[in-house]
């Protein structure tokens, strides 16, 4: 039994024996055969310190999110959570048909640009080749023109002169193939630029549906257990752990993997006492599922800003984060605890209940037994705890005093 449980069942019945006496009329202050309960005054070491209720989270988590896809995201599996999982485990699911769809129609839009493109090679393969055929008649017409022109040299002037305008013509035509050859390389270069960009276009729509269809599919990618986050349930203004069904947006955390070598509390503290609480005090942690064990933890920070309490818009708290030095398999994310801070300690000072200090004209003081009865002493206080006050000056070590107000008597 704690040491502090003991105290109070001692001065419980101290209490009922002091009512006895009282109702037997034999405790009367001024004579010293009268009884009381007493206690005696000892050293210990005493602790002021304050309680807030919390949840365990892990120090280090691996966040799962919901993947950034066009379209609708809708929850269909969720692994179930506190449930360990290993690399590759499938964790999360979404919806995929719309982006089944949606991969099937780029597909095929790709392909129709593929297809464009091989019908297009094909038509200009058969236009350079009609192309070429006439550059090859018009070389040909050339040079029998020029043959013509040789024999006119043993003809009439007429006959001449007509030769010189064949050539002229062949020339003429011969260059016009020739450029015309050339014109068609520009337009098969550009055509083929834009079935190309085409295609490249489509190739990334469908890269891009292809990549959001799988990622419709959540695998863990390190071991550990599943912890749910809280979010905001689409369409009203509350809070919830997610589910299966939940519409959620793309970039909104719903999972995380902690890492349970690292723990700590989260919790929160009133305005009123966020002055007493500082970053390196010490605290103890108490399970609400497992009341036994208690776990040494450490003030890591608190936030300098106020927030409103969810469910009291009118309390201000701060969060407060307490680091769980301790490592034990019994911590588990999403597991209700009691943080107890040491806000302050004296070792081995004298202390006395808060109930046997009495105070006359703001004059704390006690009664302290002697051989004739007991007396009222001044003493000089330090801090208390709410139910026991630490003695700076005014009583010793083995006093013995009285638990009661003997003025009262």
């Amino acid at each position: 039994m704690p040491g502090s449980r003991k105290r109070w069942i001692m001065i419980g019945v101290g209490v009922v024996l002091a009512g006895v006496a009282l109702a037997s009329g034999t405790l009367n202050p001024s004579k010293a055969e009268y009884t009381a309960a007493t206690m005696t005054v000892t050293r210990t070491d005493f602790q002021v310190t304050h309680v807030e209720a919390g949840e365990i989270r892990a120090a280090k988590d691996e966040k799962v999110v919901a993947p950034r896809v066009r379209g609708q995201l809708k929850i269909v599996h969720l692994y179930p959570e506190g449930a360990r999982v290993e690399v590759g485990d499938l964790i999360l699911q979404f919806d995929r048909e719309q982006h089944a769809q949606e991969v099937k129609d780029d597909a095929g839009e790709l392909e129709q640009a593929k297809e464009d493109l091989r019908k297009t090679l094909a038509l200009q393969g058969r236009k350079r080749a009609d192309l070429v055929m006439q550059v090859e008649q018009s070389r040909a017409s050339r040079d029998l023109a020029r043959i013509s022109l040789t024999k006119s040299e043993f003809g009439s002037p007429v006959e001449r002169e007509e030769a010189k305008i064949k050539i002229e013509n062949a020339e003429r035509a011969l260059t016009q193939a020739e450029t015309n050859v050339e014109a068609q390389k520009i337009i098969d270069r550009v055509e083929l630029a834009n079935r190309e960009l085409s295609i490249a276009h489509r190739q990334k729509n469908y890269d891009r549906s292809l990549s959001d269809y799988e990622r419709l599919s959540v695998h863990a990618t390190r071991p550990g257990i599943i912890v749910y986050e809280k979010i905001r349930k689409r369409g009203t203004d509350r809070q919830g752990k997610v589910m299966e069904g939940d519409v959620v947006w793309g970039g909104t955390s719903l999972l995380a993997l902690p890492e349970l070598d690292s723990m700590q509390v989260h919790s929160q503290v009133g305005e009123m006492d966020v002055q007493r609480v500082k970053p390196g005090q010490p605290a103890m942690i108490r399970l609400e599922a497992y009341p036994g064990p208690v776990f040494a933890g450490v003030v890591r920070d608190v936030s300098p800003m106020a927030n409103e309490l969810e469910y009291a818009p009118n309390v201000q708290v701060f969060d407060m984060t307490v680091d769980i030095i301790e490592q034990d398999n019994r911590l588990y994310p999403g597991m209700s605890a009691s943080v107890e801070i040491v806000i302050d300690a004296v070792a081995q000072c004298l202390t006395i209940p808060l109930s046997s200090l009495f105070r006359r004209q703001d004059r704390p003081f006690v009664y302290r037994q002697n051989k004739d009865g007991f007396e009222p002493v001044d003493v000089t206080t330090g801090p208390d705890n709410g139910i026991d006050i630490v003695i700076d000056a005014g009583l010793a070590e083995g006093d013995v005093i009285s638990l009661t107000d003997l003025g009262l008597l």
